[in-house]
């Protein structure tokens, strides 16, 4: 991300993480050594590593036990990518074939198990119990996210506190995690650990569903994927949901809600109305409600110069082409 180069120190720690990552998923298996560097080649924003260790400023610095706390982070959120891409049967990511649909579902469940047992070796050498206690109680909300998203596929009532509920899980669980542990790993007060979990969190929700946004608004060939690729597998997100609890256009929007035989004439009829009815707007109003409270979060915290990163973090988020 373009913001690192005018943060030098954290540009250099993140640059220890992605070493810290290569070095700690080396294989001699084949076909794992070859799905590993498939993925290590995408690159990533790095954002939980990021948060972690910024996070981590408030208090005692020490790269010793954060570089690779926040490698550990980045490699747990990549095996959860990779297993999501089997259970969704995702042909892409990042605009590239995923692992499953270059090297096959076995392998790719294969891969995601090795990608989290690397990531536990990591943690159980560099963190605190308590640390270990955190991320393992994440690992379980996210795959009880994951299994909710699952079950309520092609359902056309979910409400608005489902879905915030399954994000919540699914998303900011992991950025909220990664600013406690990054916190409490160094030090930081109870009263600022607790207040950087729930930037963490704000961070996490105003992501996802900025994201799902950009699934409706975005530039293909940047989203790497096709637009609508949530609705087309059932999955409906925030902008669906509001257009749904609209009476003028439930019944219309209902019409393609539950179907796995849409064309693209009828994902383009399902984005206009989406548009018409204001979910998109309302969808941007609500990431812009958590972004504002992580603002008022930062504005709790102690003055660091971590303070100016997160700020143009949440000002990227918010400039993302929606």
């Amino acid at each position: 991300m373009k913001i690192w180069k005018r943060h030098i120190d954290i540009y250099e720690d993140l640059s220890l993480v992605d070493q810290q990552i290569r070095e700690s998923l080396k294989s001699k298996q084949g076909v794992l050594r070859q799905a590993l560097e498939d993925l290590l080649d995408r690159g990533g924003k790095k954002l939980r590593p990021a948060i972690l260790l910024l996070a981590a400023q408030f208090g005692k610095y020490n790269r010793k036990t954060l570089i690779p706390l926040a490698s550990a982070v980045e490699i747990l959120h990549m095996a959860t990518l990779v297993h999501d891409d089997v259970i969704d049967d995702s042909k892409l990511r990042r605009g590239r074939p995923t692992t499953g649909s270059r090297f096959g579902n076995d392998v790719a469940v294969f891969t995601g198990d090795f990608l989290f047992t690397r990531s536990f070796s990591l943690i159980t050498q560099t963190t605190s119990a308590e640390n270990m206690h955190y991320l393992s109680r994440a690992i379980k909300a996210i795959c009880e996210g994951e299994i909710d998203q699952f079950e309520a596929r092609y359902k056309s009532q979910v409400s608005i506190l489902s879905y915030l509920k399954r994000i919540g899980r699914k998303t900011a669980v992991l950025f909220s995690l990664s600013a406690y542990v990054g916190a409490v790993e160094a030090k930081c007060s109870p009263n600022d650990a607790r207040l950087l979990r729930r930037l963490g969190h704000n961070f996490g929700m105003a992501f996802q569903i900025t994201d799902d946004i950009l699934d409706f608004m975005g530039d293909e060939s940047q989203l790497g994927k096709p637009r609508l690729s949530d609705f087309q597998q059932g999955v409906y997100t925030l902008p669906v949901i509001h257009t749904y609890e609209n009476d003028l256009f439930r019944d219309r929007i209902l019409a393609y809600m539950g179907r796995d035989d849409l064309d693209q004439e009828d994902i383009k009829r399902v984005s206009q109305l989406v548009e018409e009815s204001g979910g998109l707007a309302y969808a941007r109003d609500l990431a812009k409600t958590y972004i504002q409270r992580c603002h008022d979060i930062l504005s709790q915290l102690p003055d660091r110069k971590a303070k100016e990163p997160i700020v143009e973090l949440l000002d990227e988020l918010v400039g993302r082409k929606t």
